[in-house]
């Protein structure tokens, strides 16, 4: 299997007044591009990752996002594998922001996620479960199954 090089990202440190910031980690190329499509289009700015790695790194640079939309299952770890190291290196973040799994699964893994999103998603579905995830917060009700 050909090793895929992660492509560079470009962010600006503090989202754009008003603008709720996304970051979206998933090692699929096409799934990267058609959510930070998707929500770009509709007022978001976001912000995307290829990697768990490359997420850790984005996220200690980056003001806390509003949401994190984290793919189950990524060649260099999982998403409850990254979850559980960002809760290990920075709790506030997964104490604050609501972390949802994207995944092709009909169920998710009990974790510190608020939910989980199914792939593939119905565009209108998808942009009512971000608004919705986004709304609900984090703490307050974690998805357990």
């Amino acid at each position: 299997m050909e090793k895929r090089e992660e492509p560079v990202i470009r962010f600006e440190k503090n989202a754009p007044t008003g603008k709720k910031r996304i970051l979206i980690i998933d090692d699929n190329a096409d799934v990267l591009y058609l959510v930070e499509t998707i929500l770009a289009m509709y007022d978001y700015e976001p912000v995307t990752a290829f990697s768990g790695r490359q997420a850790l790194v984005i996220l200690s640079e980056i003001d806390a996002p509003d949401l994190i939309l984290l793919d189950m299952q990524m060649e260099d770890m999982s998403g409850p594998e990254f979850l559980q190291i960002l809760d290990e290196k920075r709790p506030e973040i997964v104490k604050n922001v609501p972390v949802v799994f994207l995944t092709g699964m009909d169920k998710a893994p009990a974790s510190k996620a608020v939910g989980f999103i199914r792939k593939p998603f119905d565009f209108d579905k998808f942009l009512a479960a971000v608004h919705r995830f986004i709304e609900m917060g984090t703490g307050r009700s974690q998805y357990k199954h």
